[in-house]
């Protein structure tokens, strides 16, 4: 079995952009979202529970996945505020903020296993930014935020070849 190791800082980068990612699952000019704390991918099928009188405990069949990846991250200014120079990353252009406001469909690139070499592996999608929620204290002066993409359809395994 092999183990992915976070520590060392070339795993989950989160990527978003207004193209489609291509077969090796990078996107085009893409947004790496900076400052990320931490990440979670969830891929859950939905489940019906039923129950019959022939038996003592109830049985259970799945249907489709409801898809998600939830993540905290430090608000870096440009990011969640947007830069207004940037012309070809409609995301990067406006911001995560904006992007929330307009429900601006996005796609997004999670790096498992590496940043661009061969045999990384990329989980692709496409969704809506949703979850911001920016607050700071007098112990932590500095902005934090919860940020979670609400996935519409699969998510996509590839492989940088």
């Amino acid at each position: 079995m092999a183990v992915i190791n976070v520590p060392n800082g070339t795993q989950a980068i989160l990527t978003l952009g207004n193209t489609v990612p291509d077969s090796d699952g990078l996107i085009t000019s893409g947004l790496v979202i900076p400052f990320v704390q931490d990440i979670t991918i969830n891929a859950t099928p939905g489940t019906v529970r039923y129950s019959t009188l022939d038996s003592t405990s109830s049985s259970a069949f799945t249907t489709v996945n409801e898809n998600g990846i939830s993540l905290n991250l430090l608000v870096d200014e440009a990011v969640m505020f947007g830069n207004s120079t940037i012309t070809t990353n409609d995301v990067a252009k406006i911001g995560l903020f904006e992007t929330s406001i307009q429900k601006k469909e996005v796609f997004f690139s999670v790096a498992v296993t590496g940043t661009g070499t061969t045999g990384d592996i990329n989980l692709t999608g496409k969704g809506f930014i949703g979850g911001l929620s920016p607050s700071a204290s007098i112990e932590g002066a500095i902005w934090l935020s919860p940020c979670e993409i609400i996935v519409n359809g699969e998510l996509t395994k590839n492989v940088e070849s």
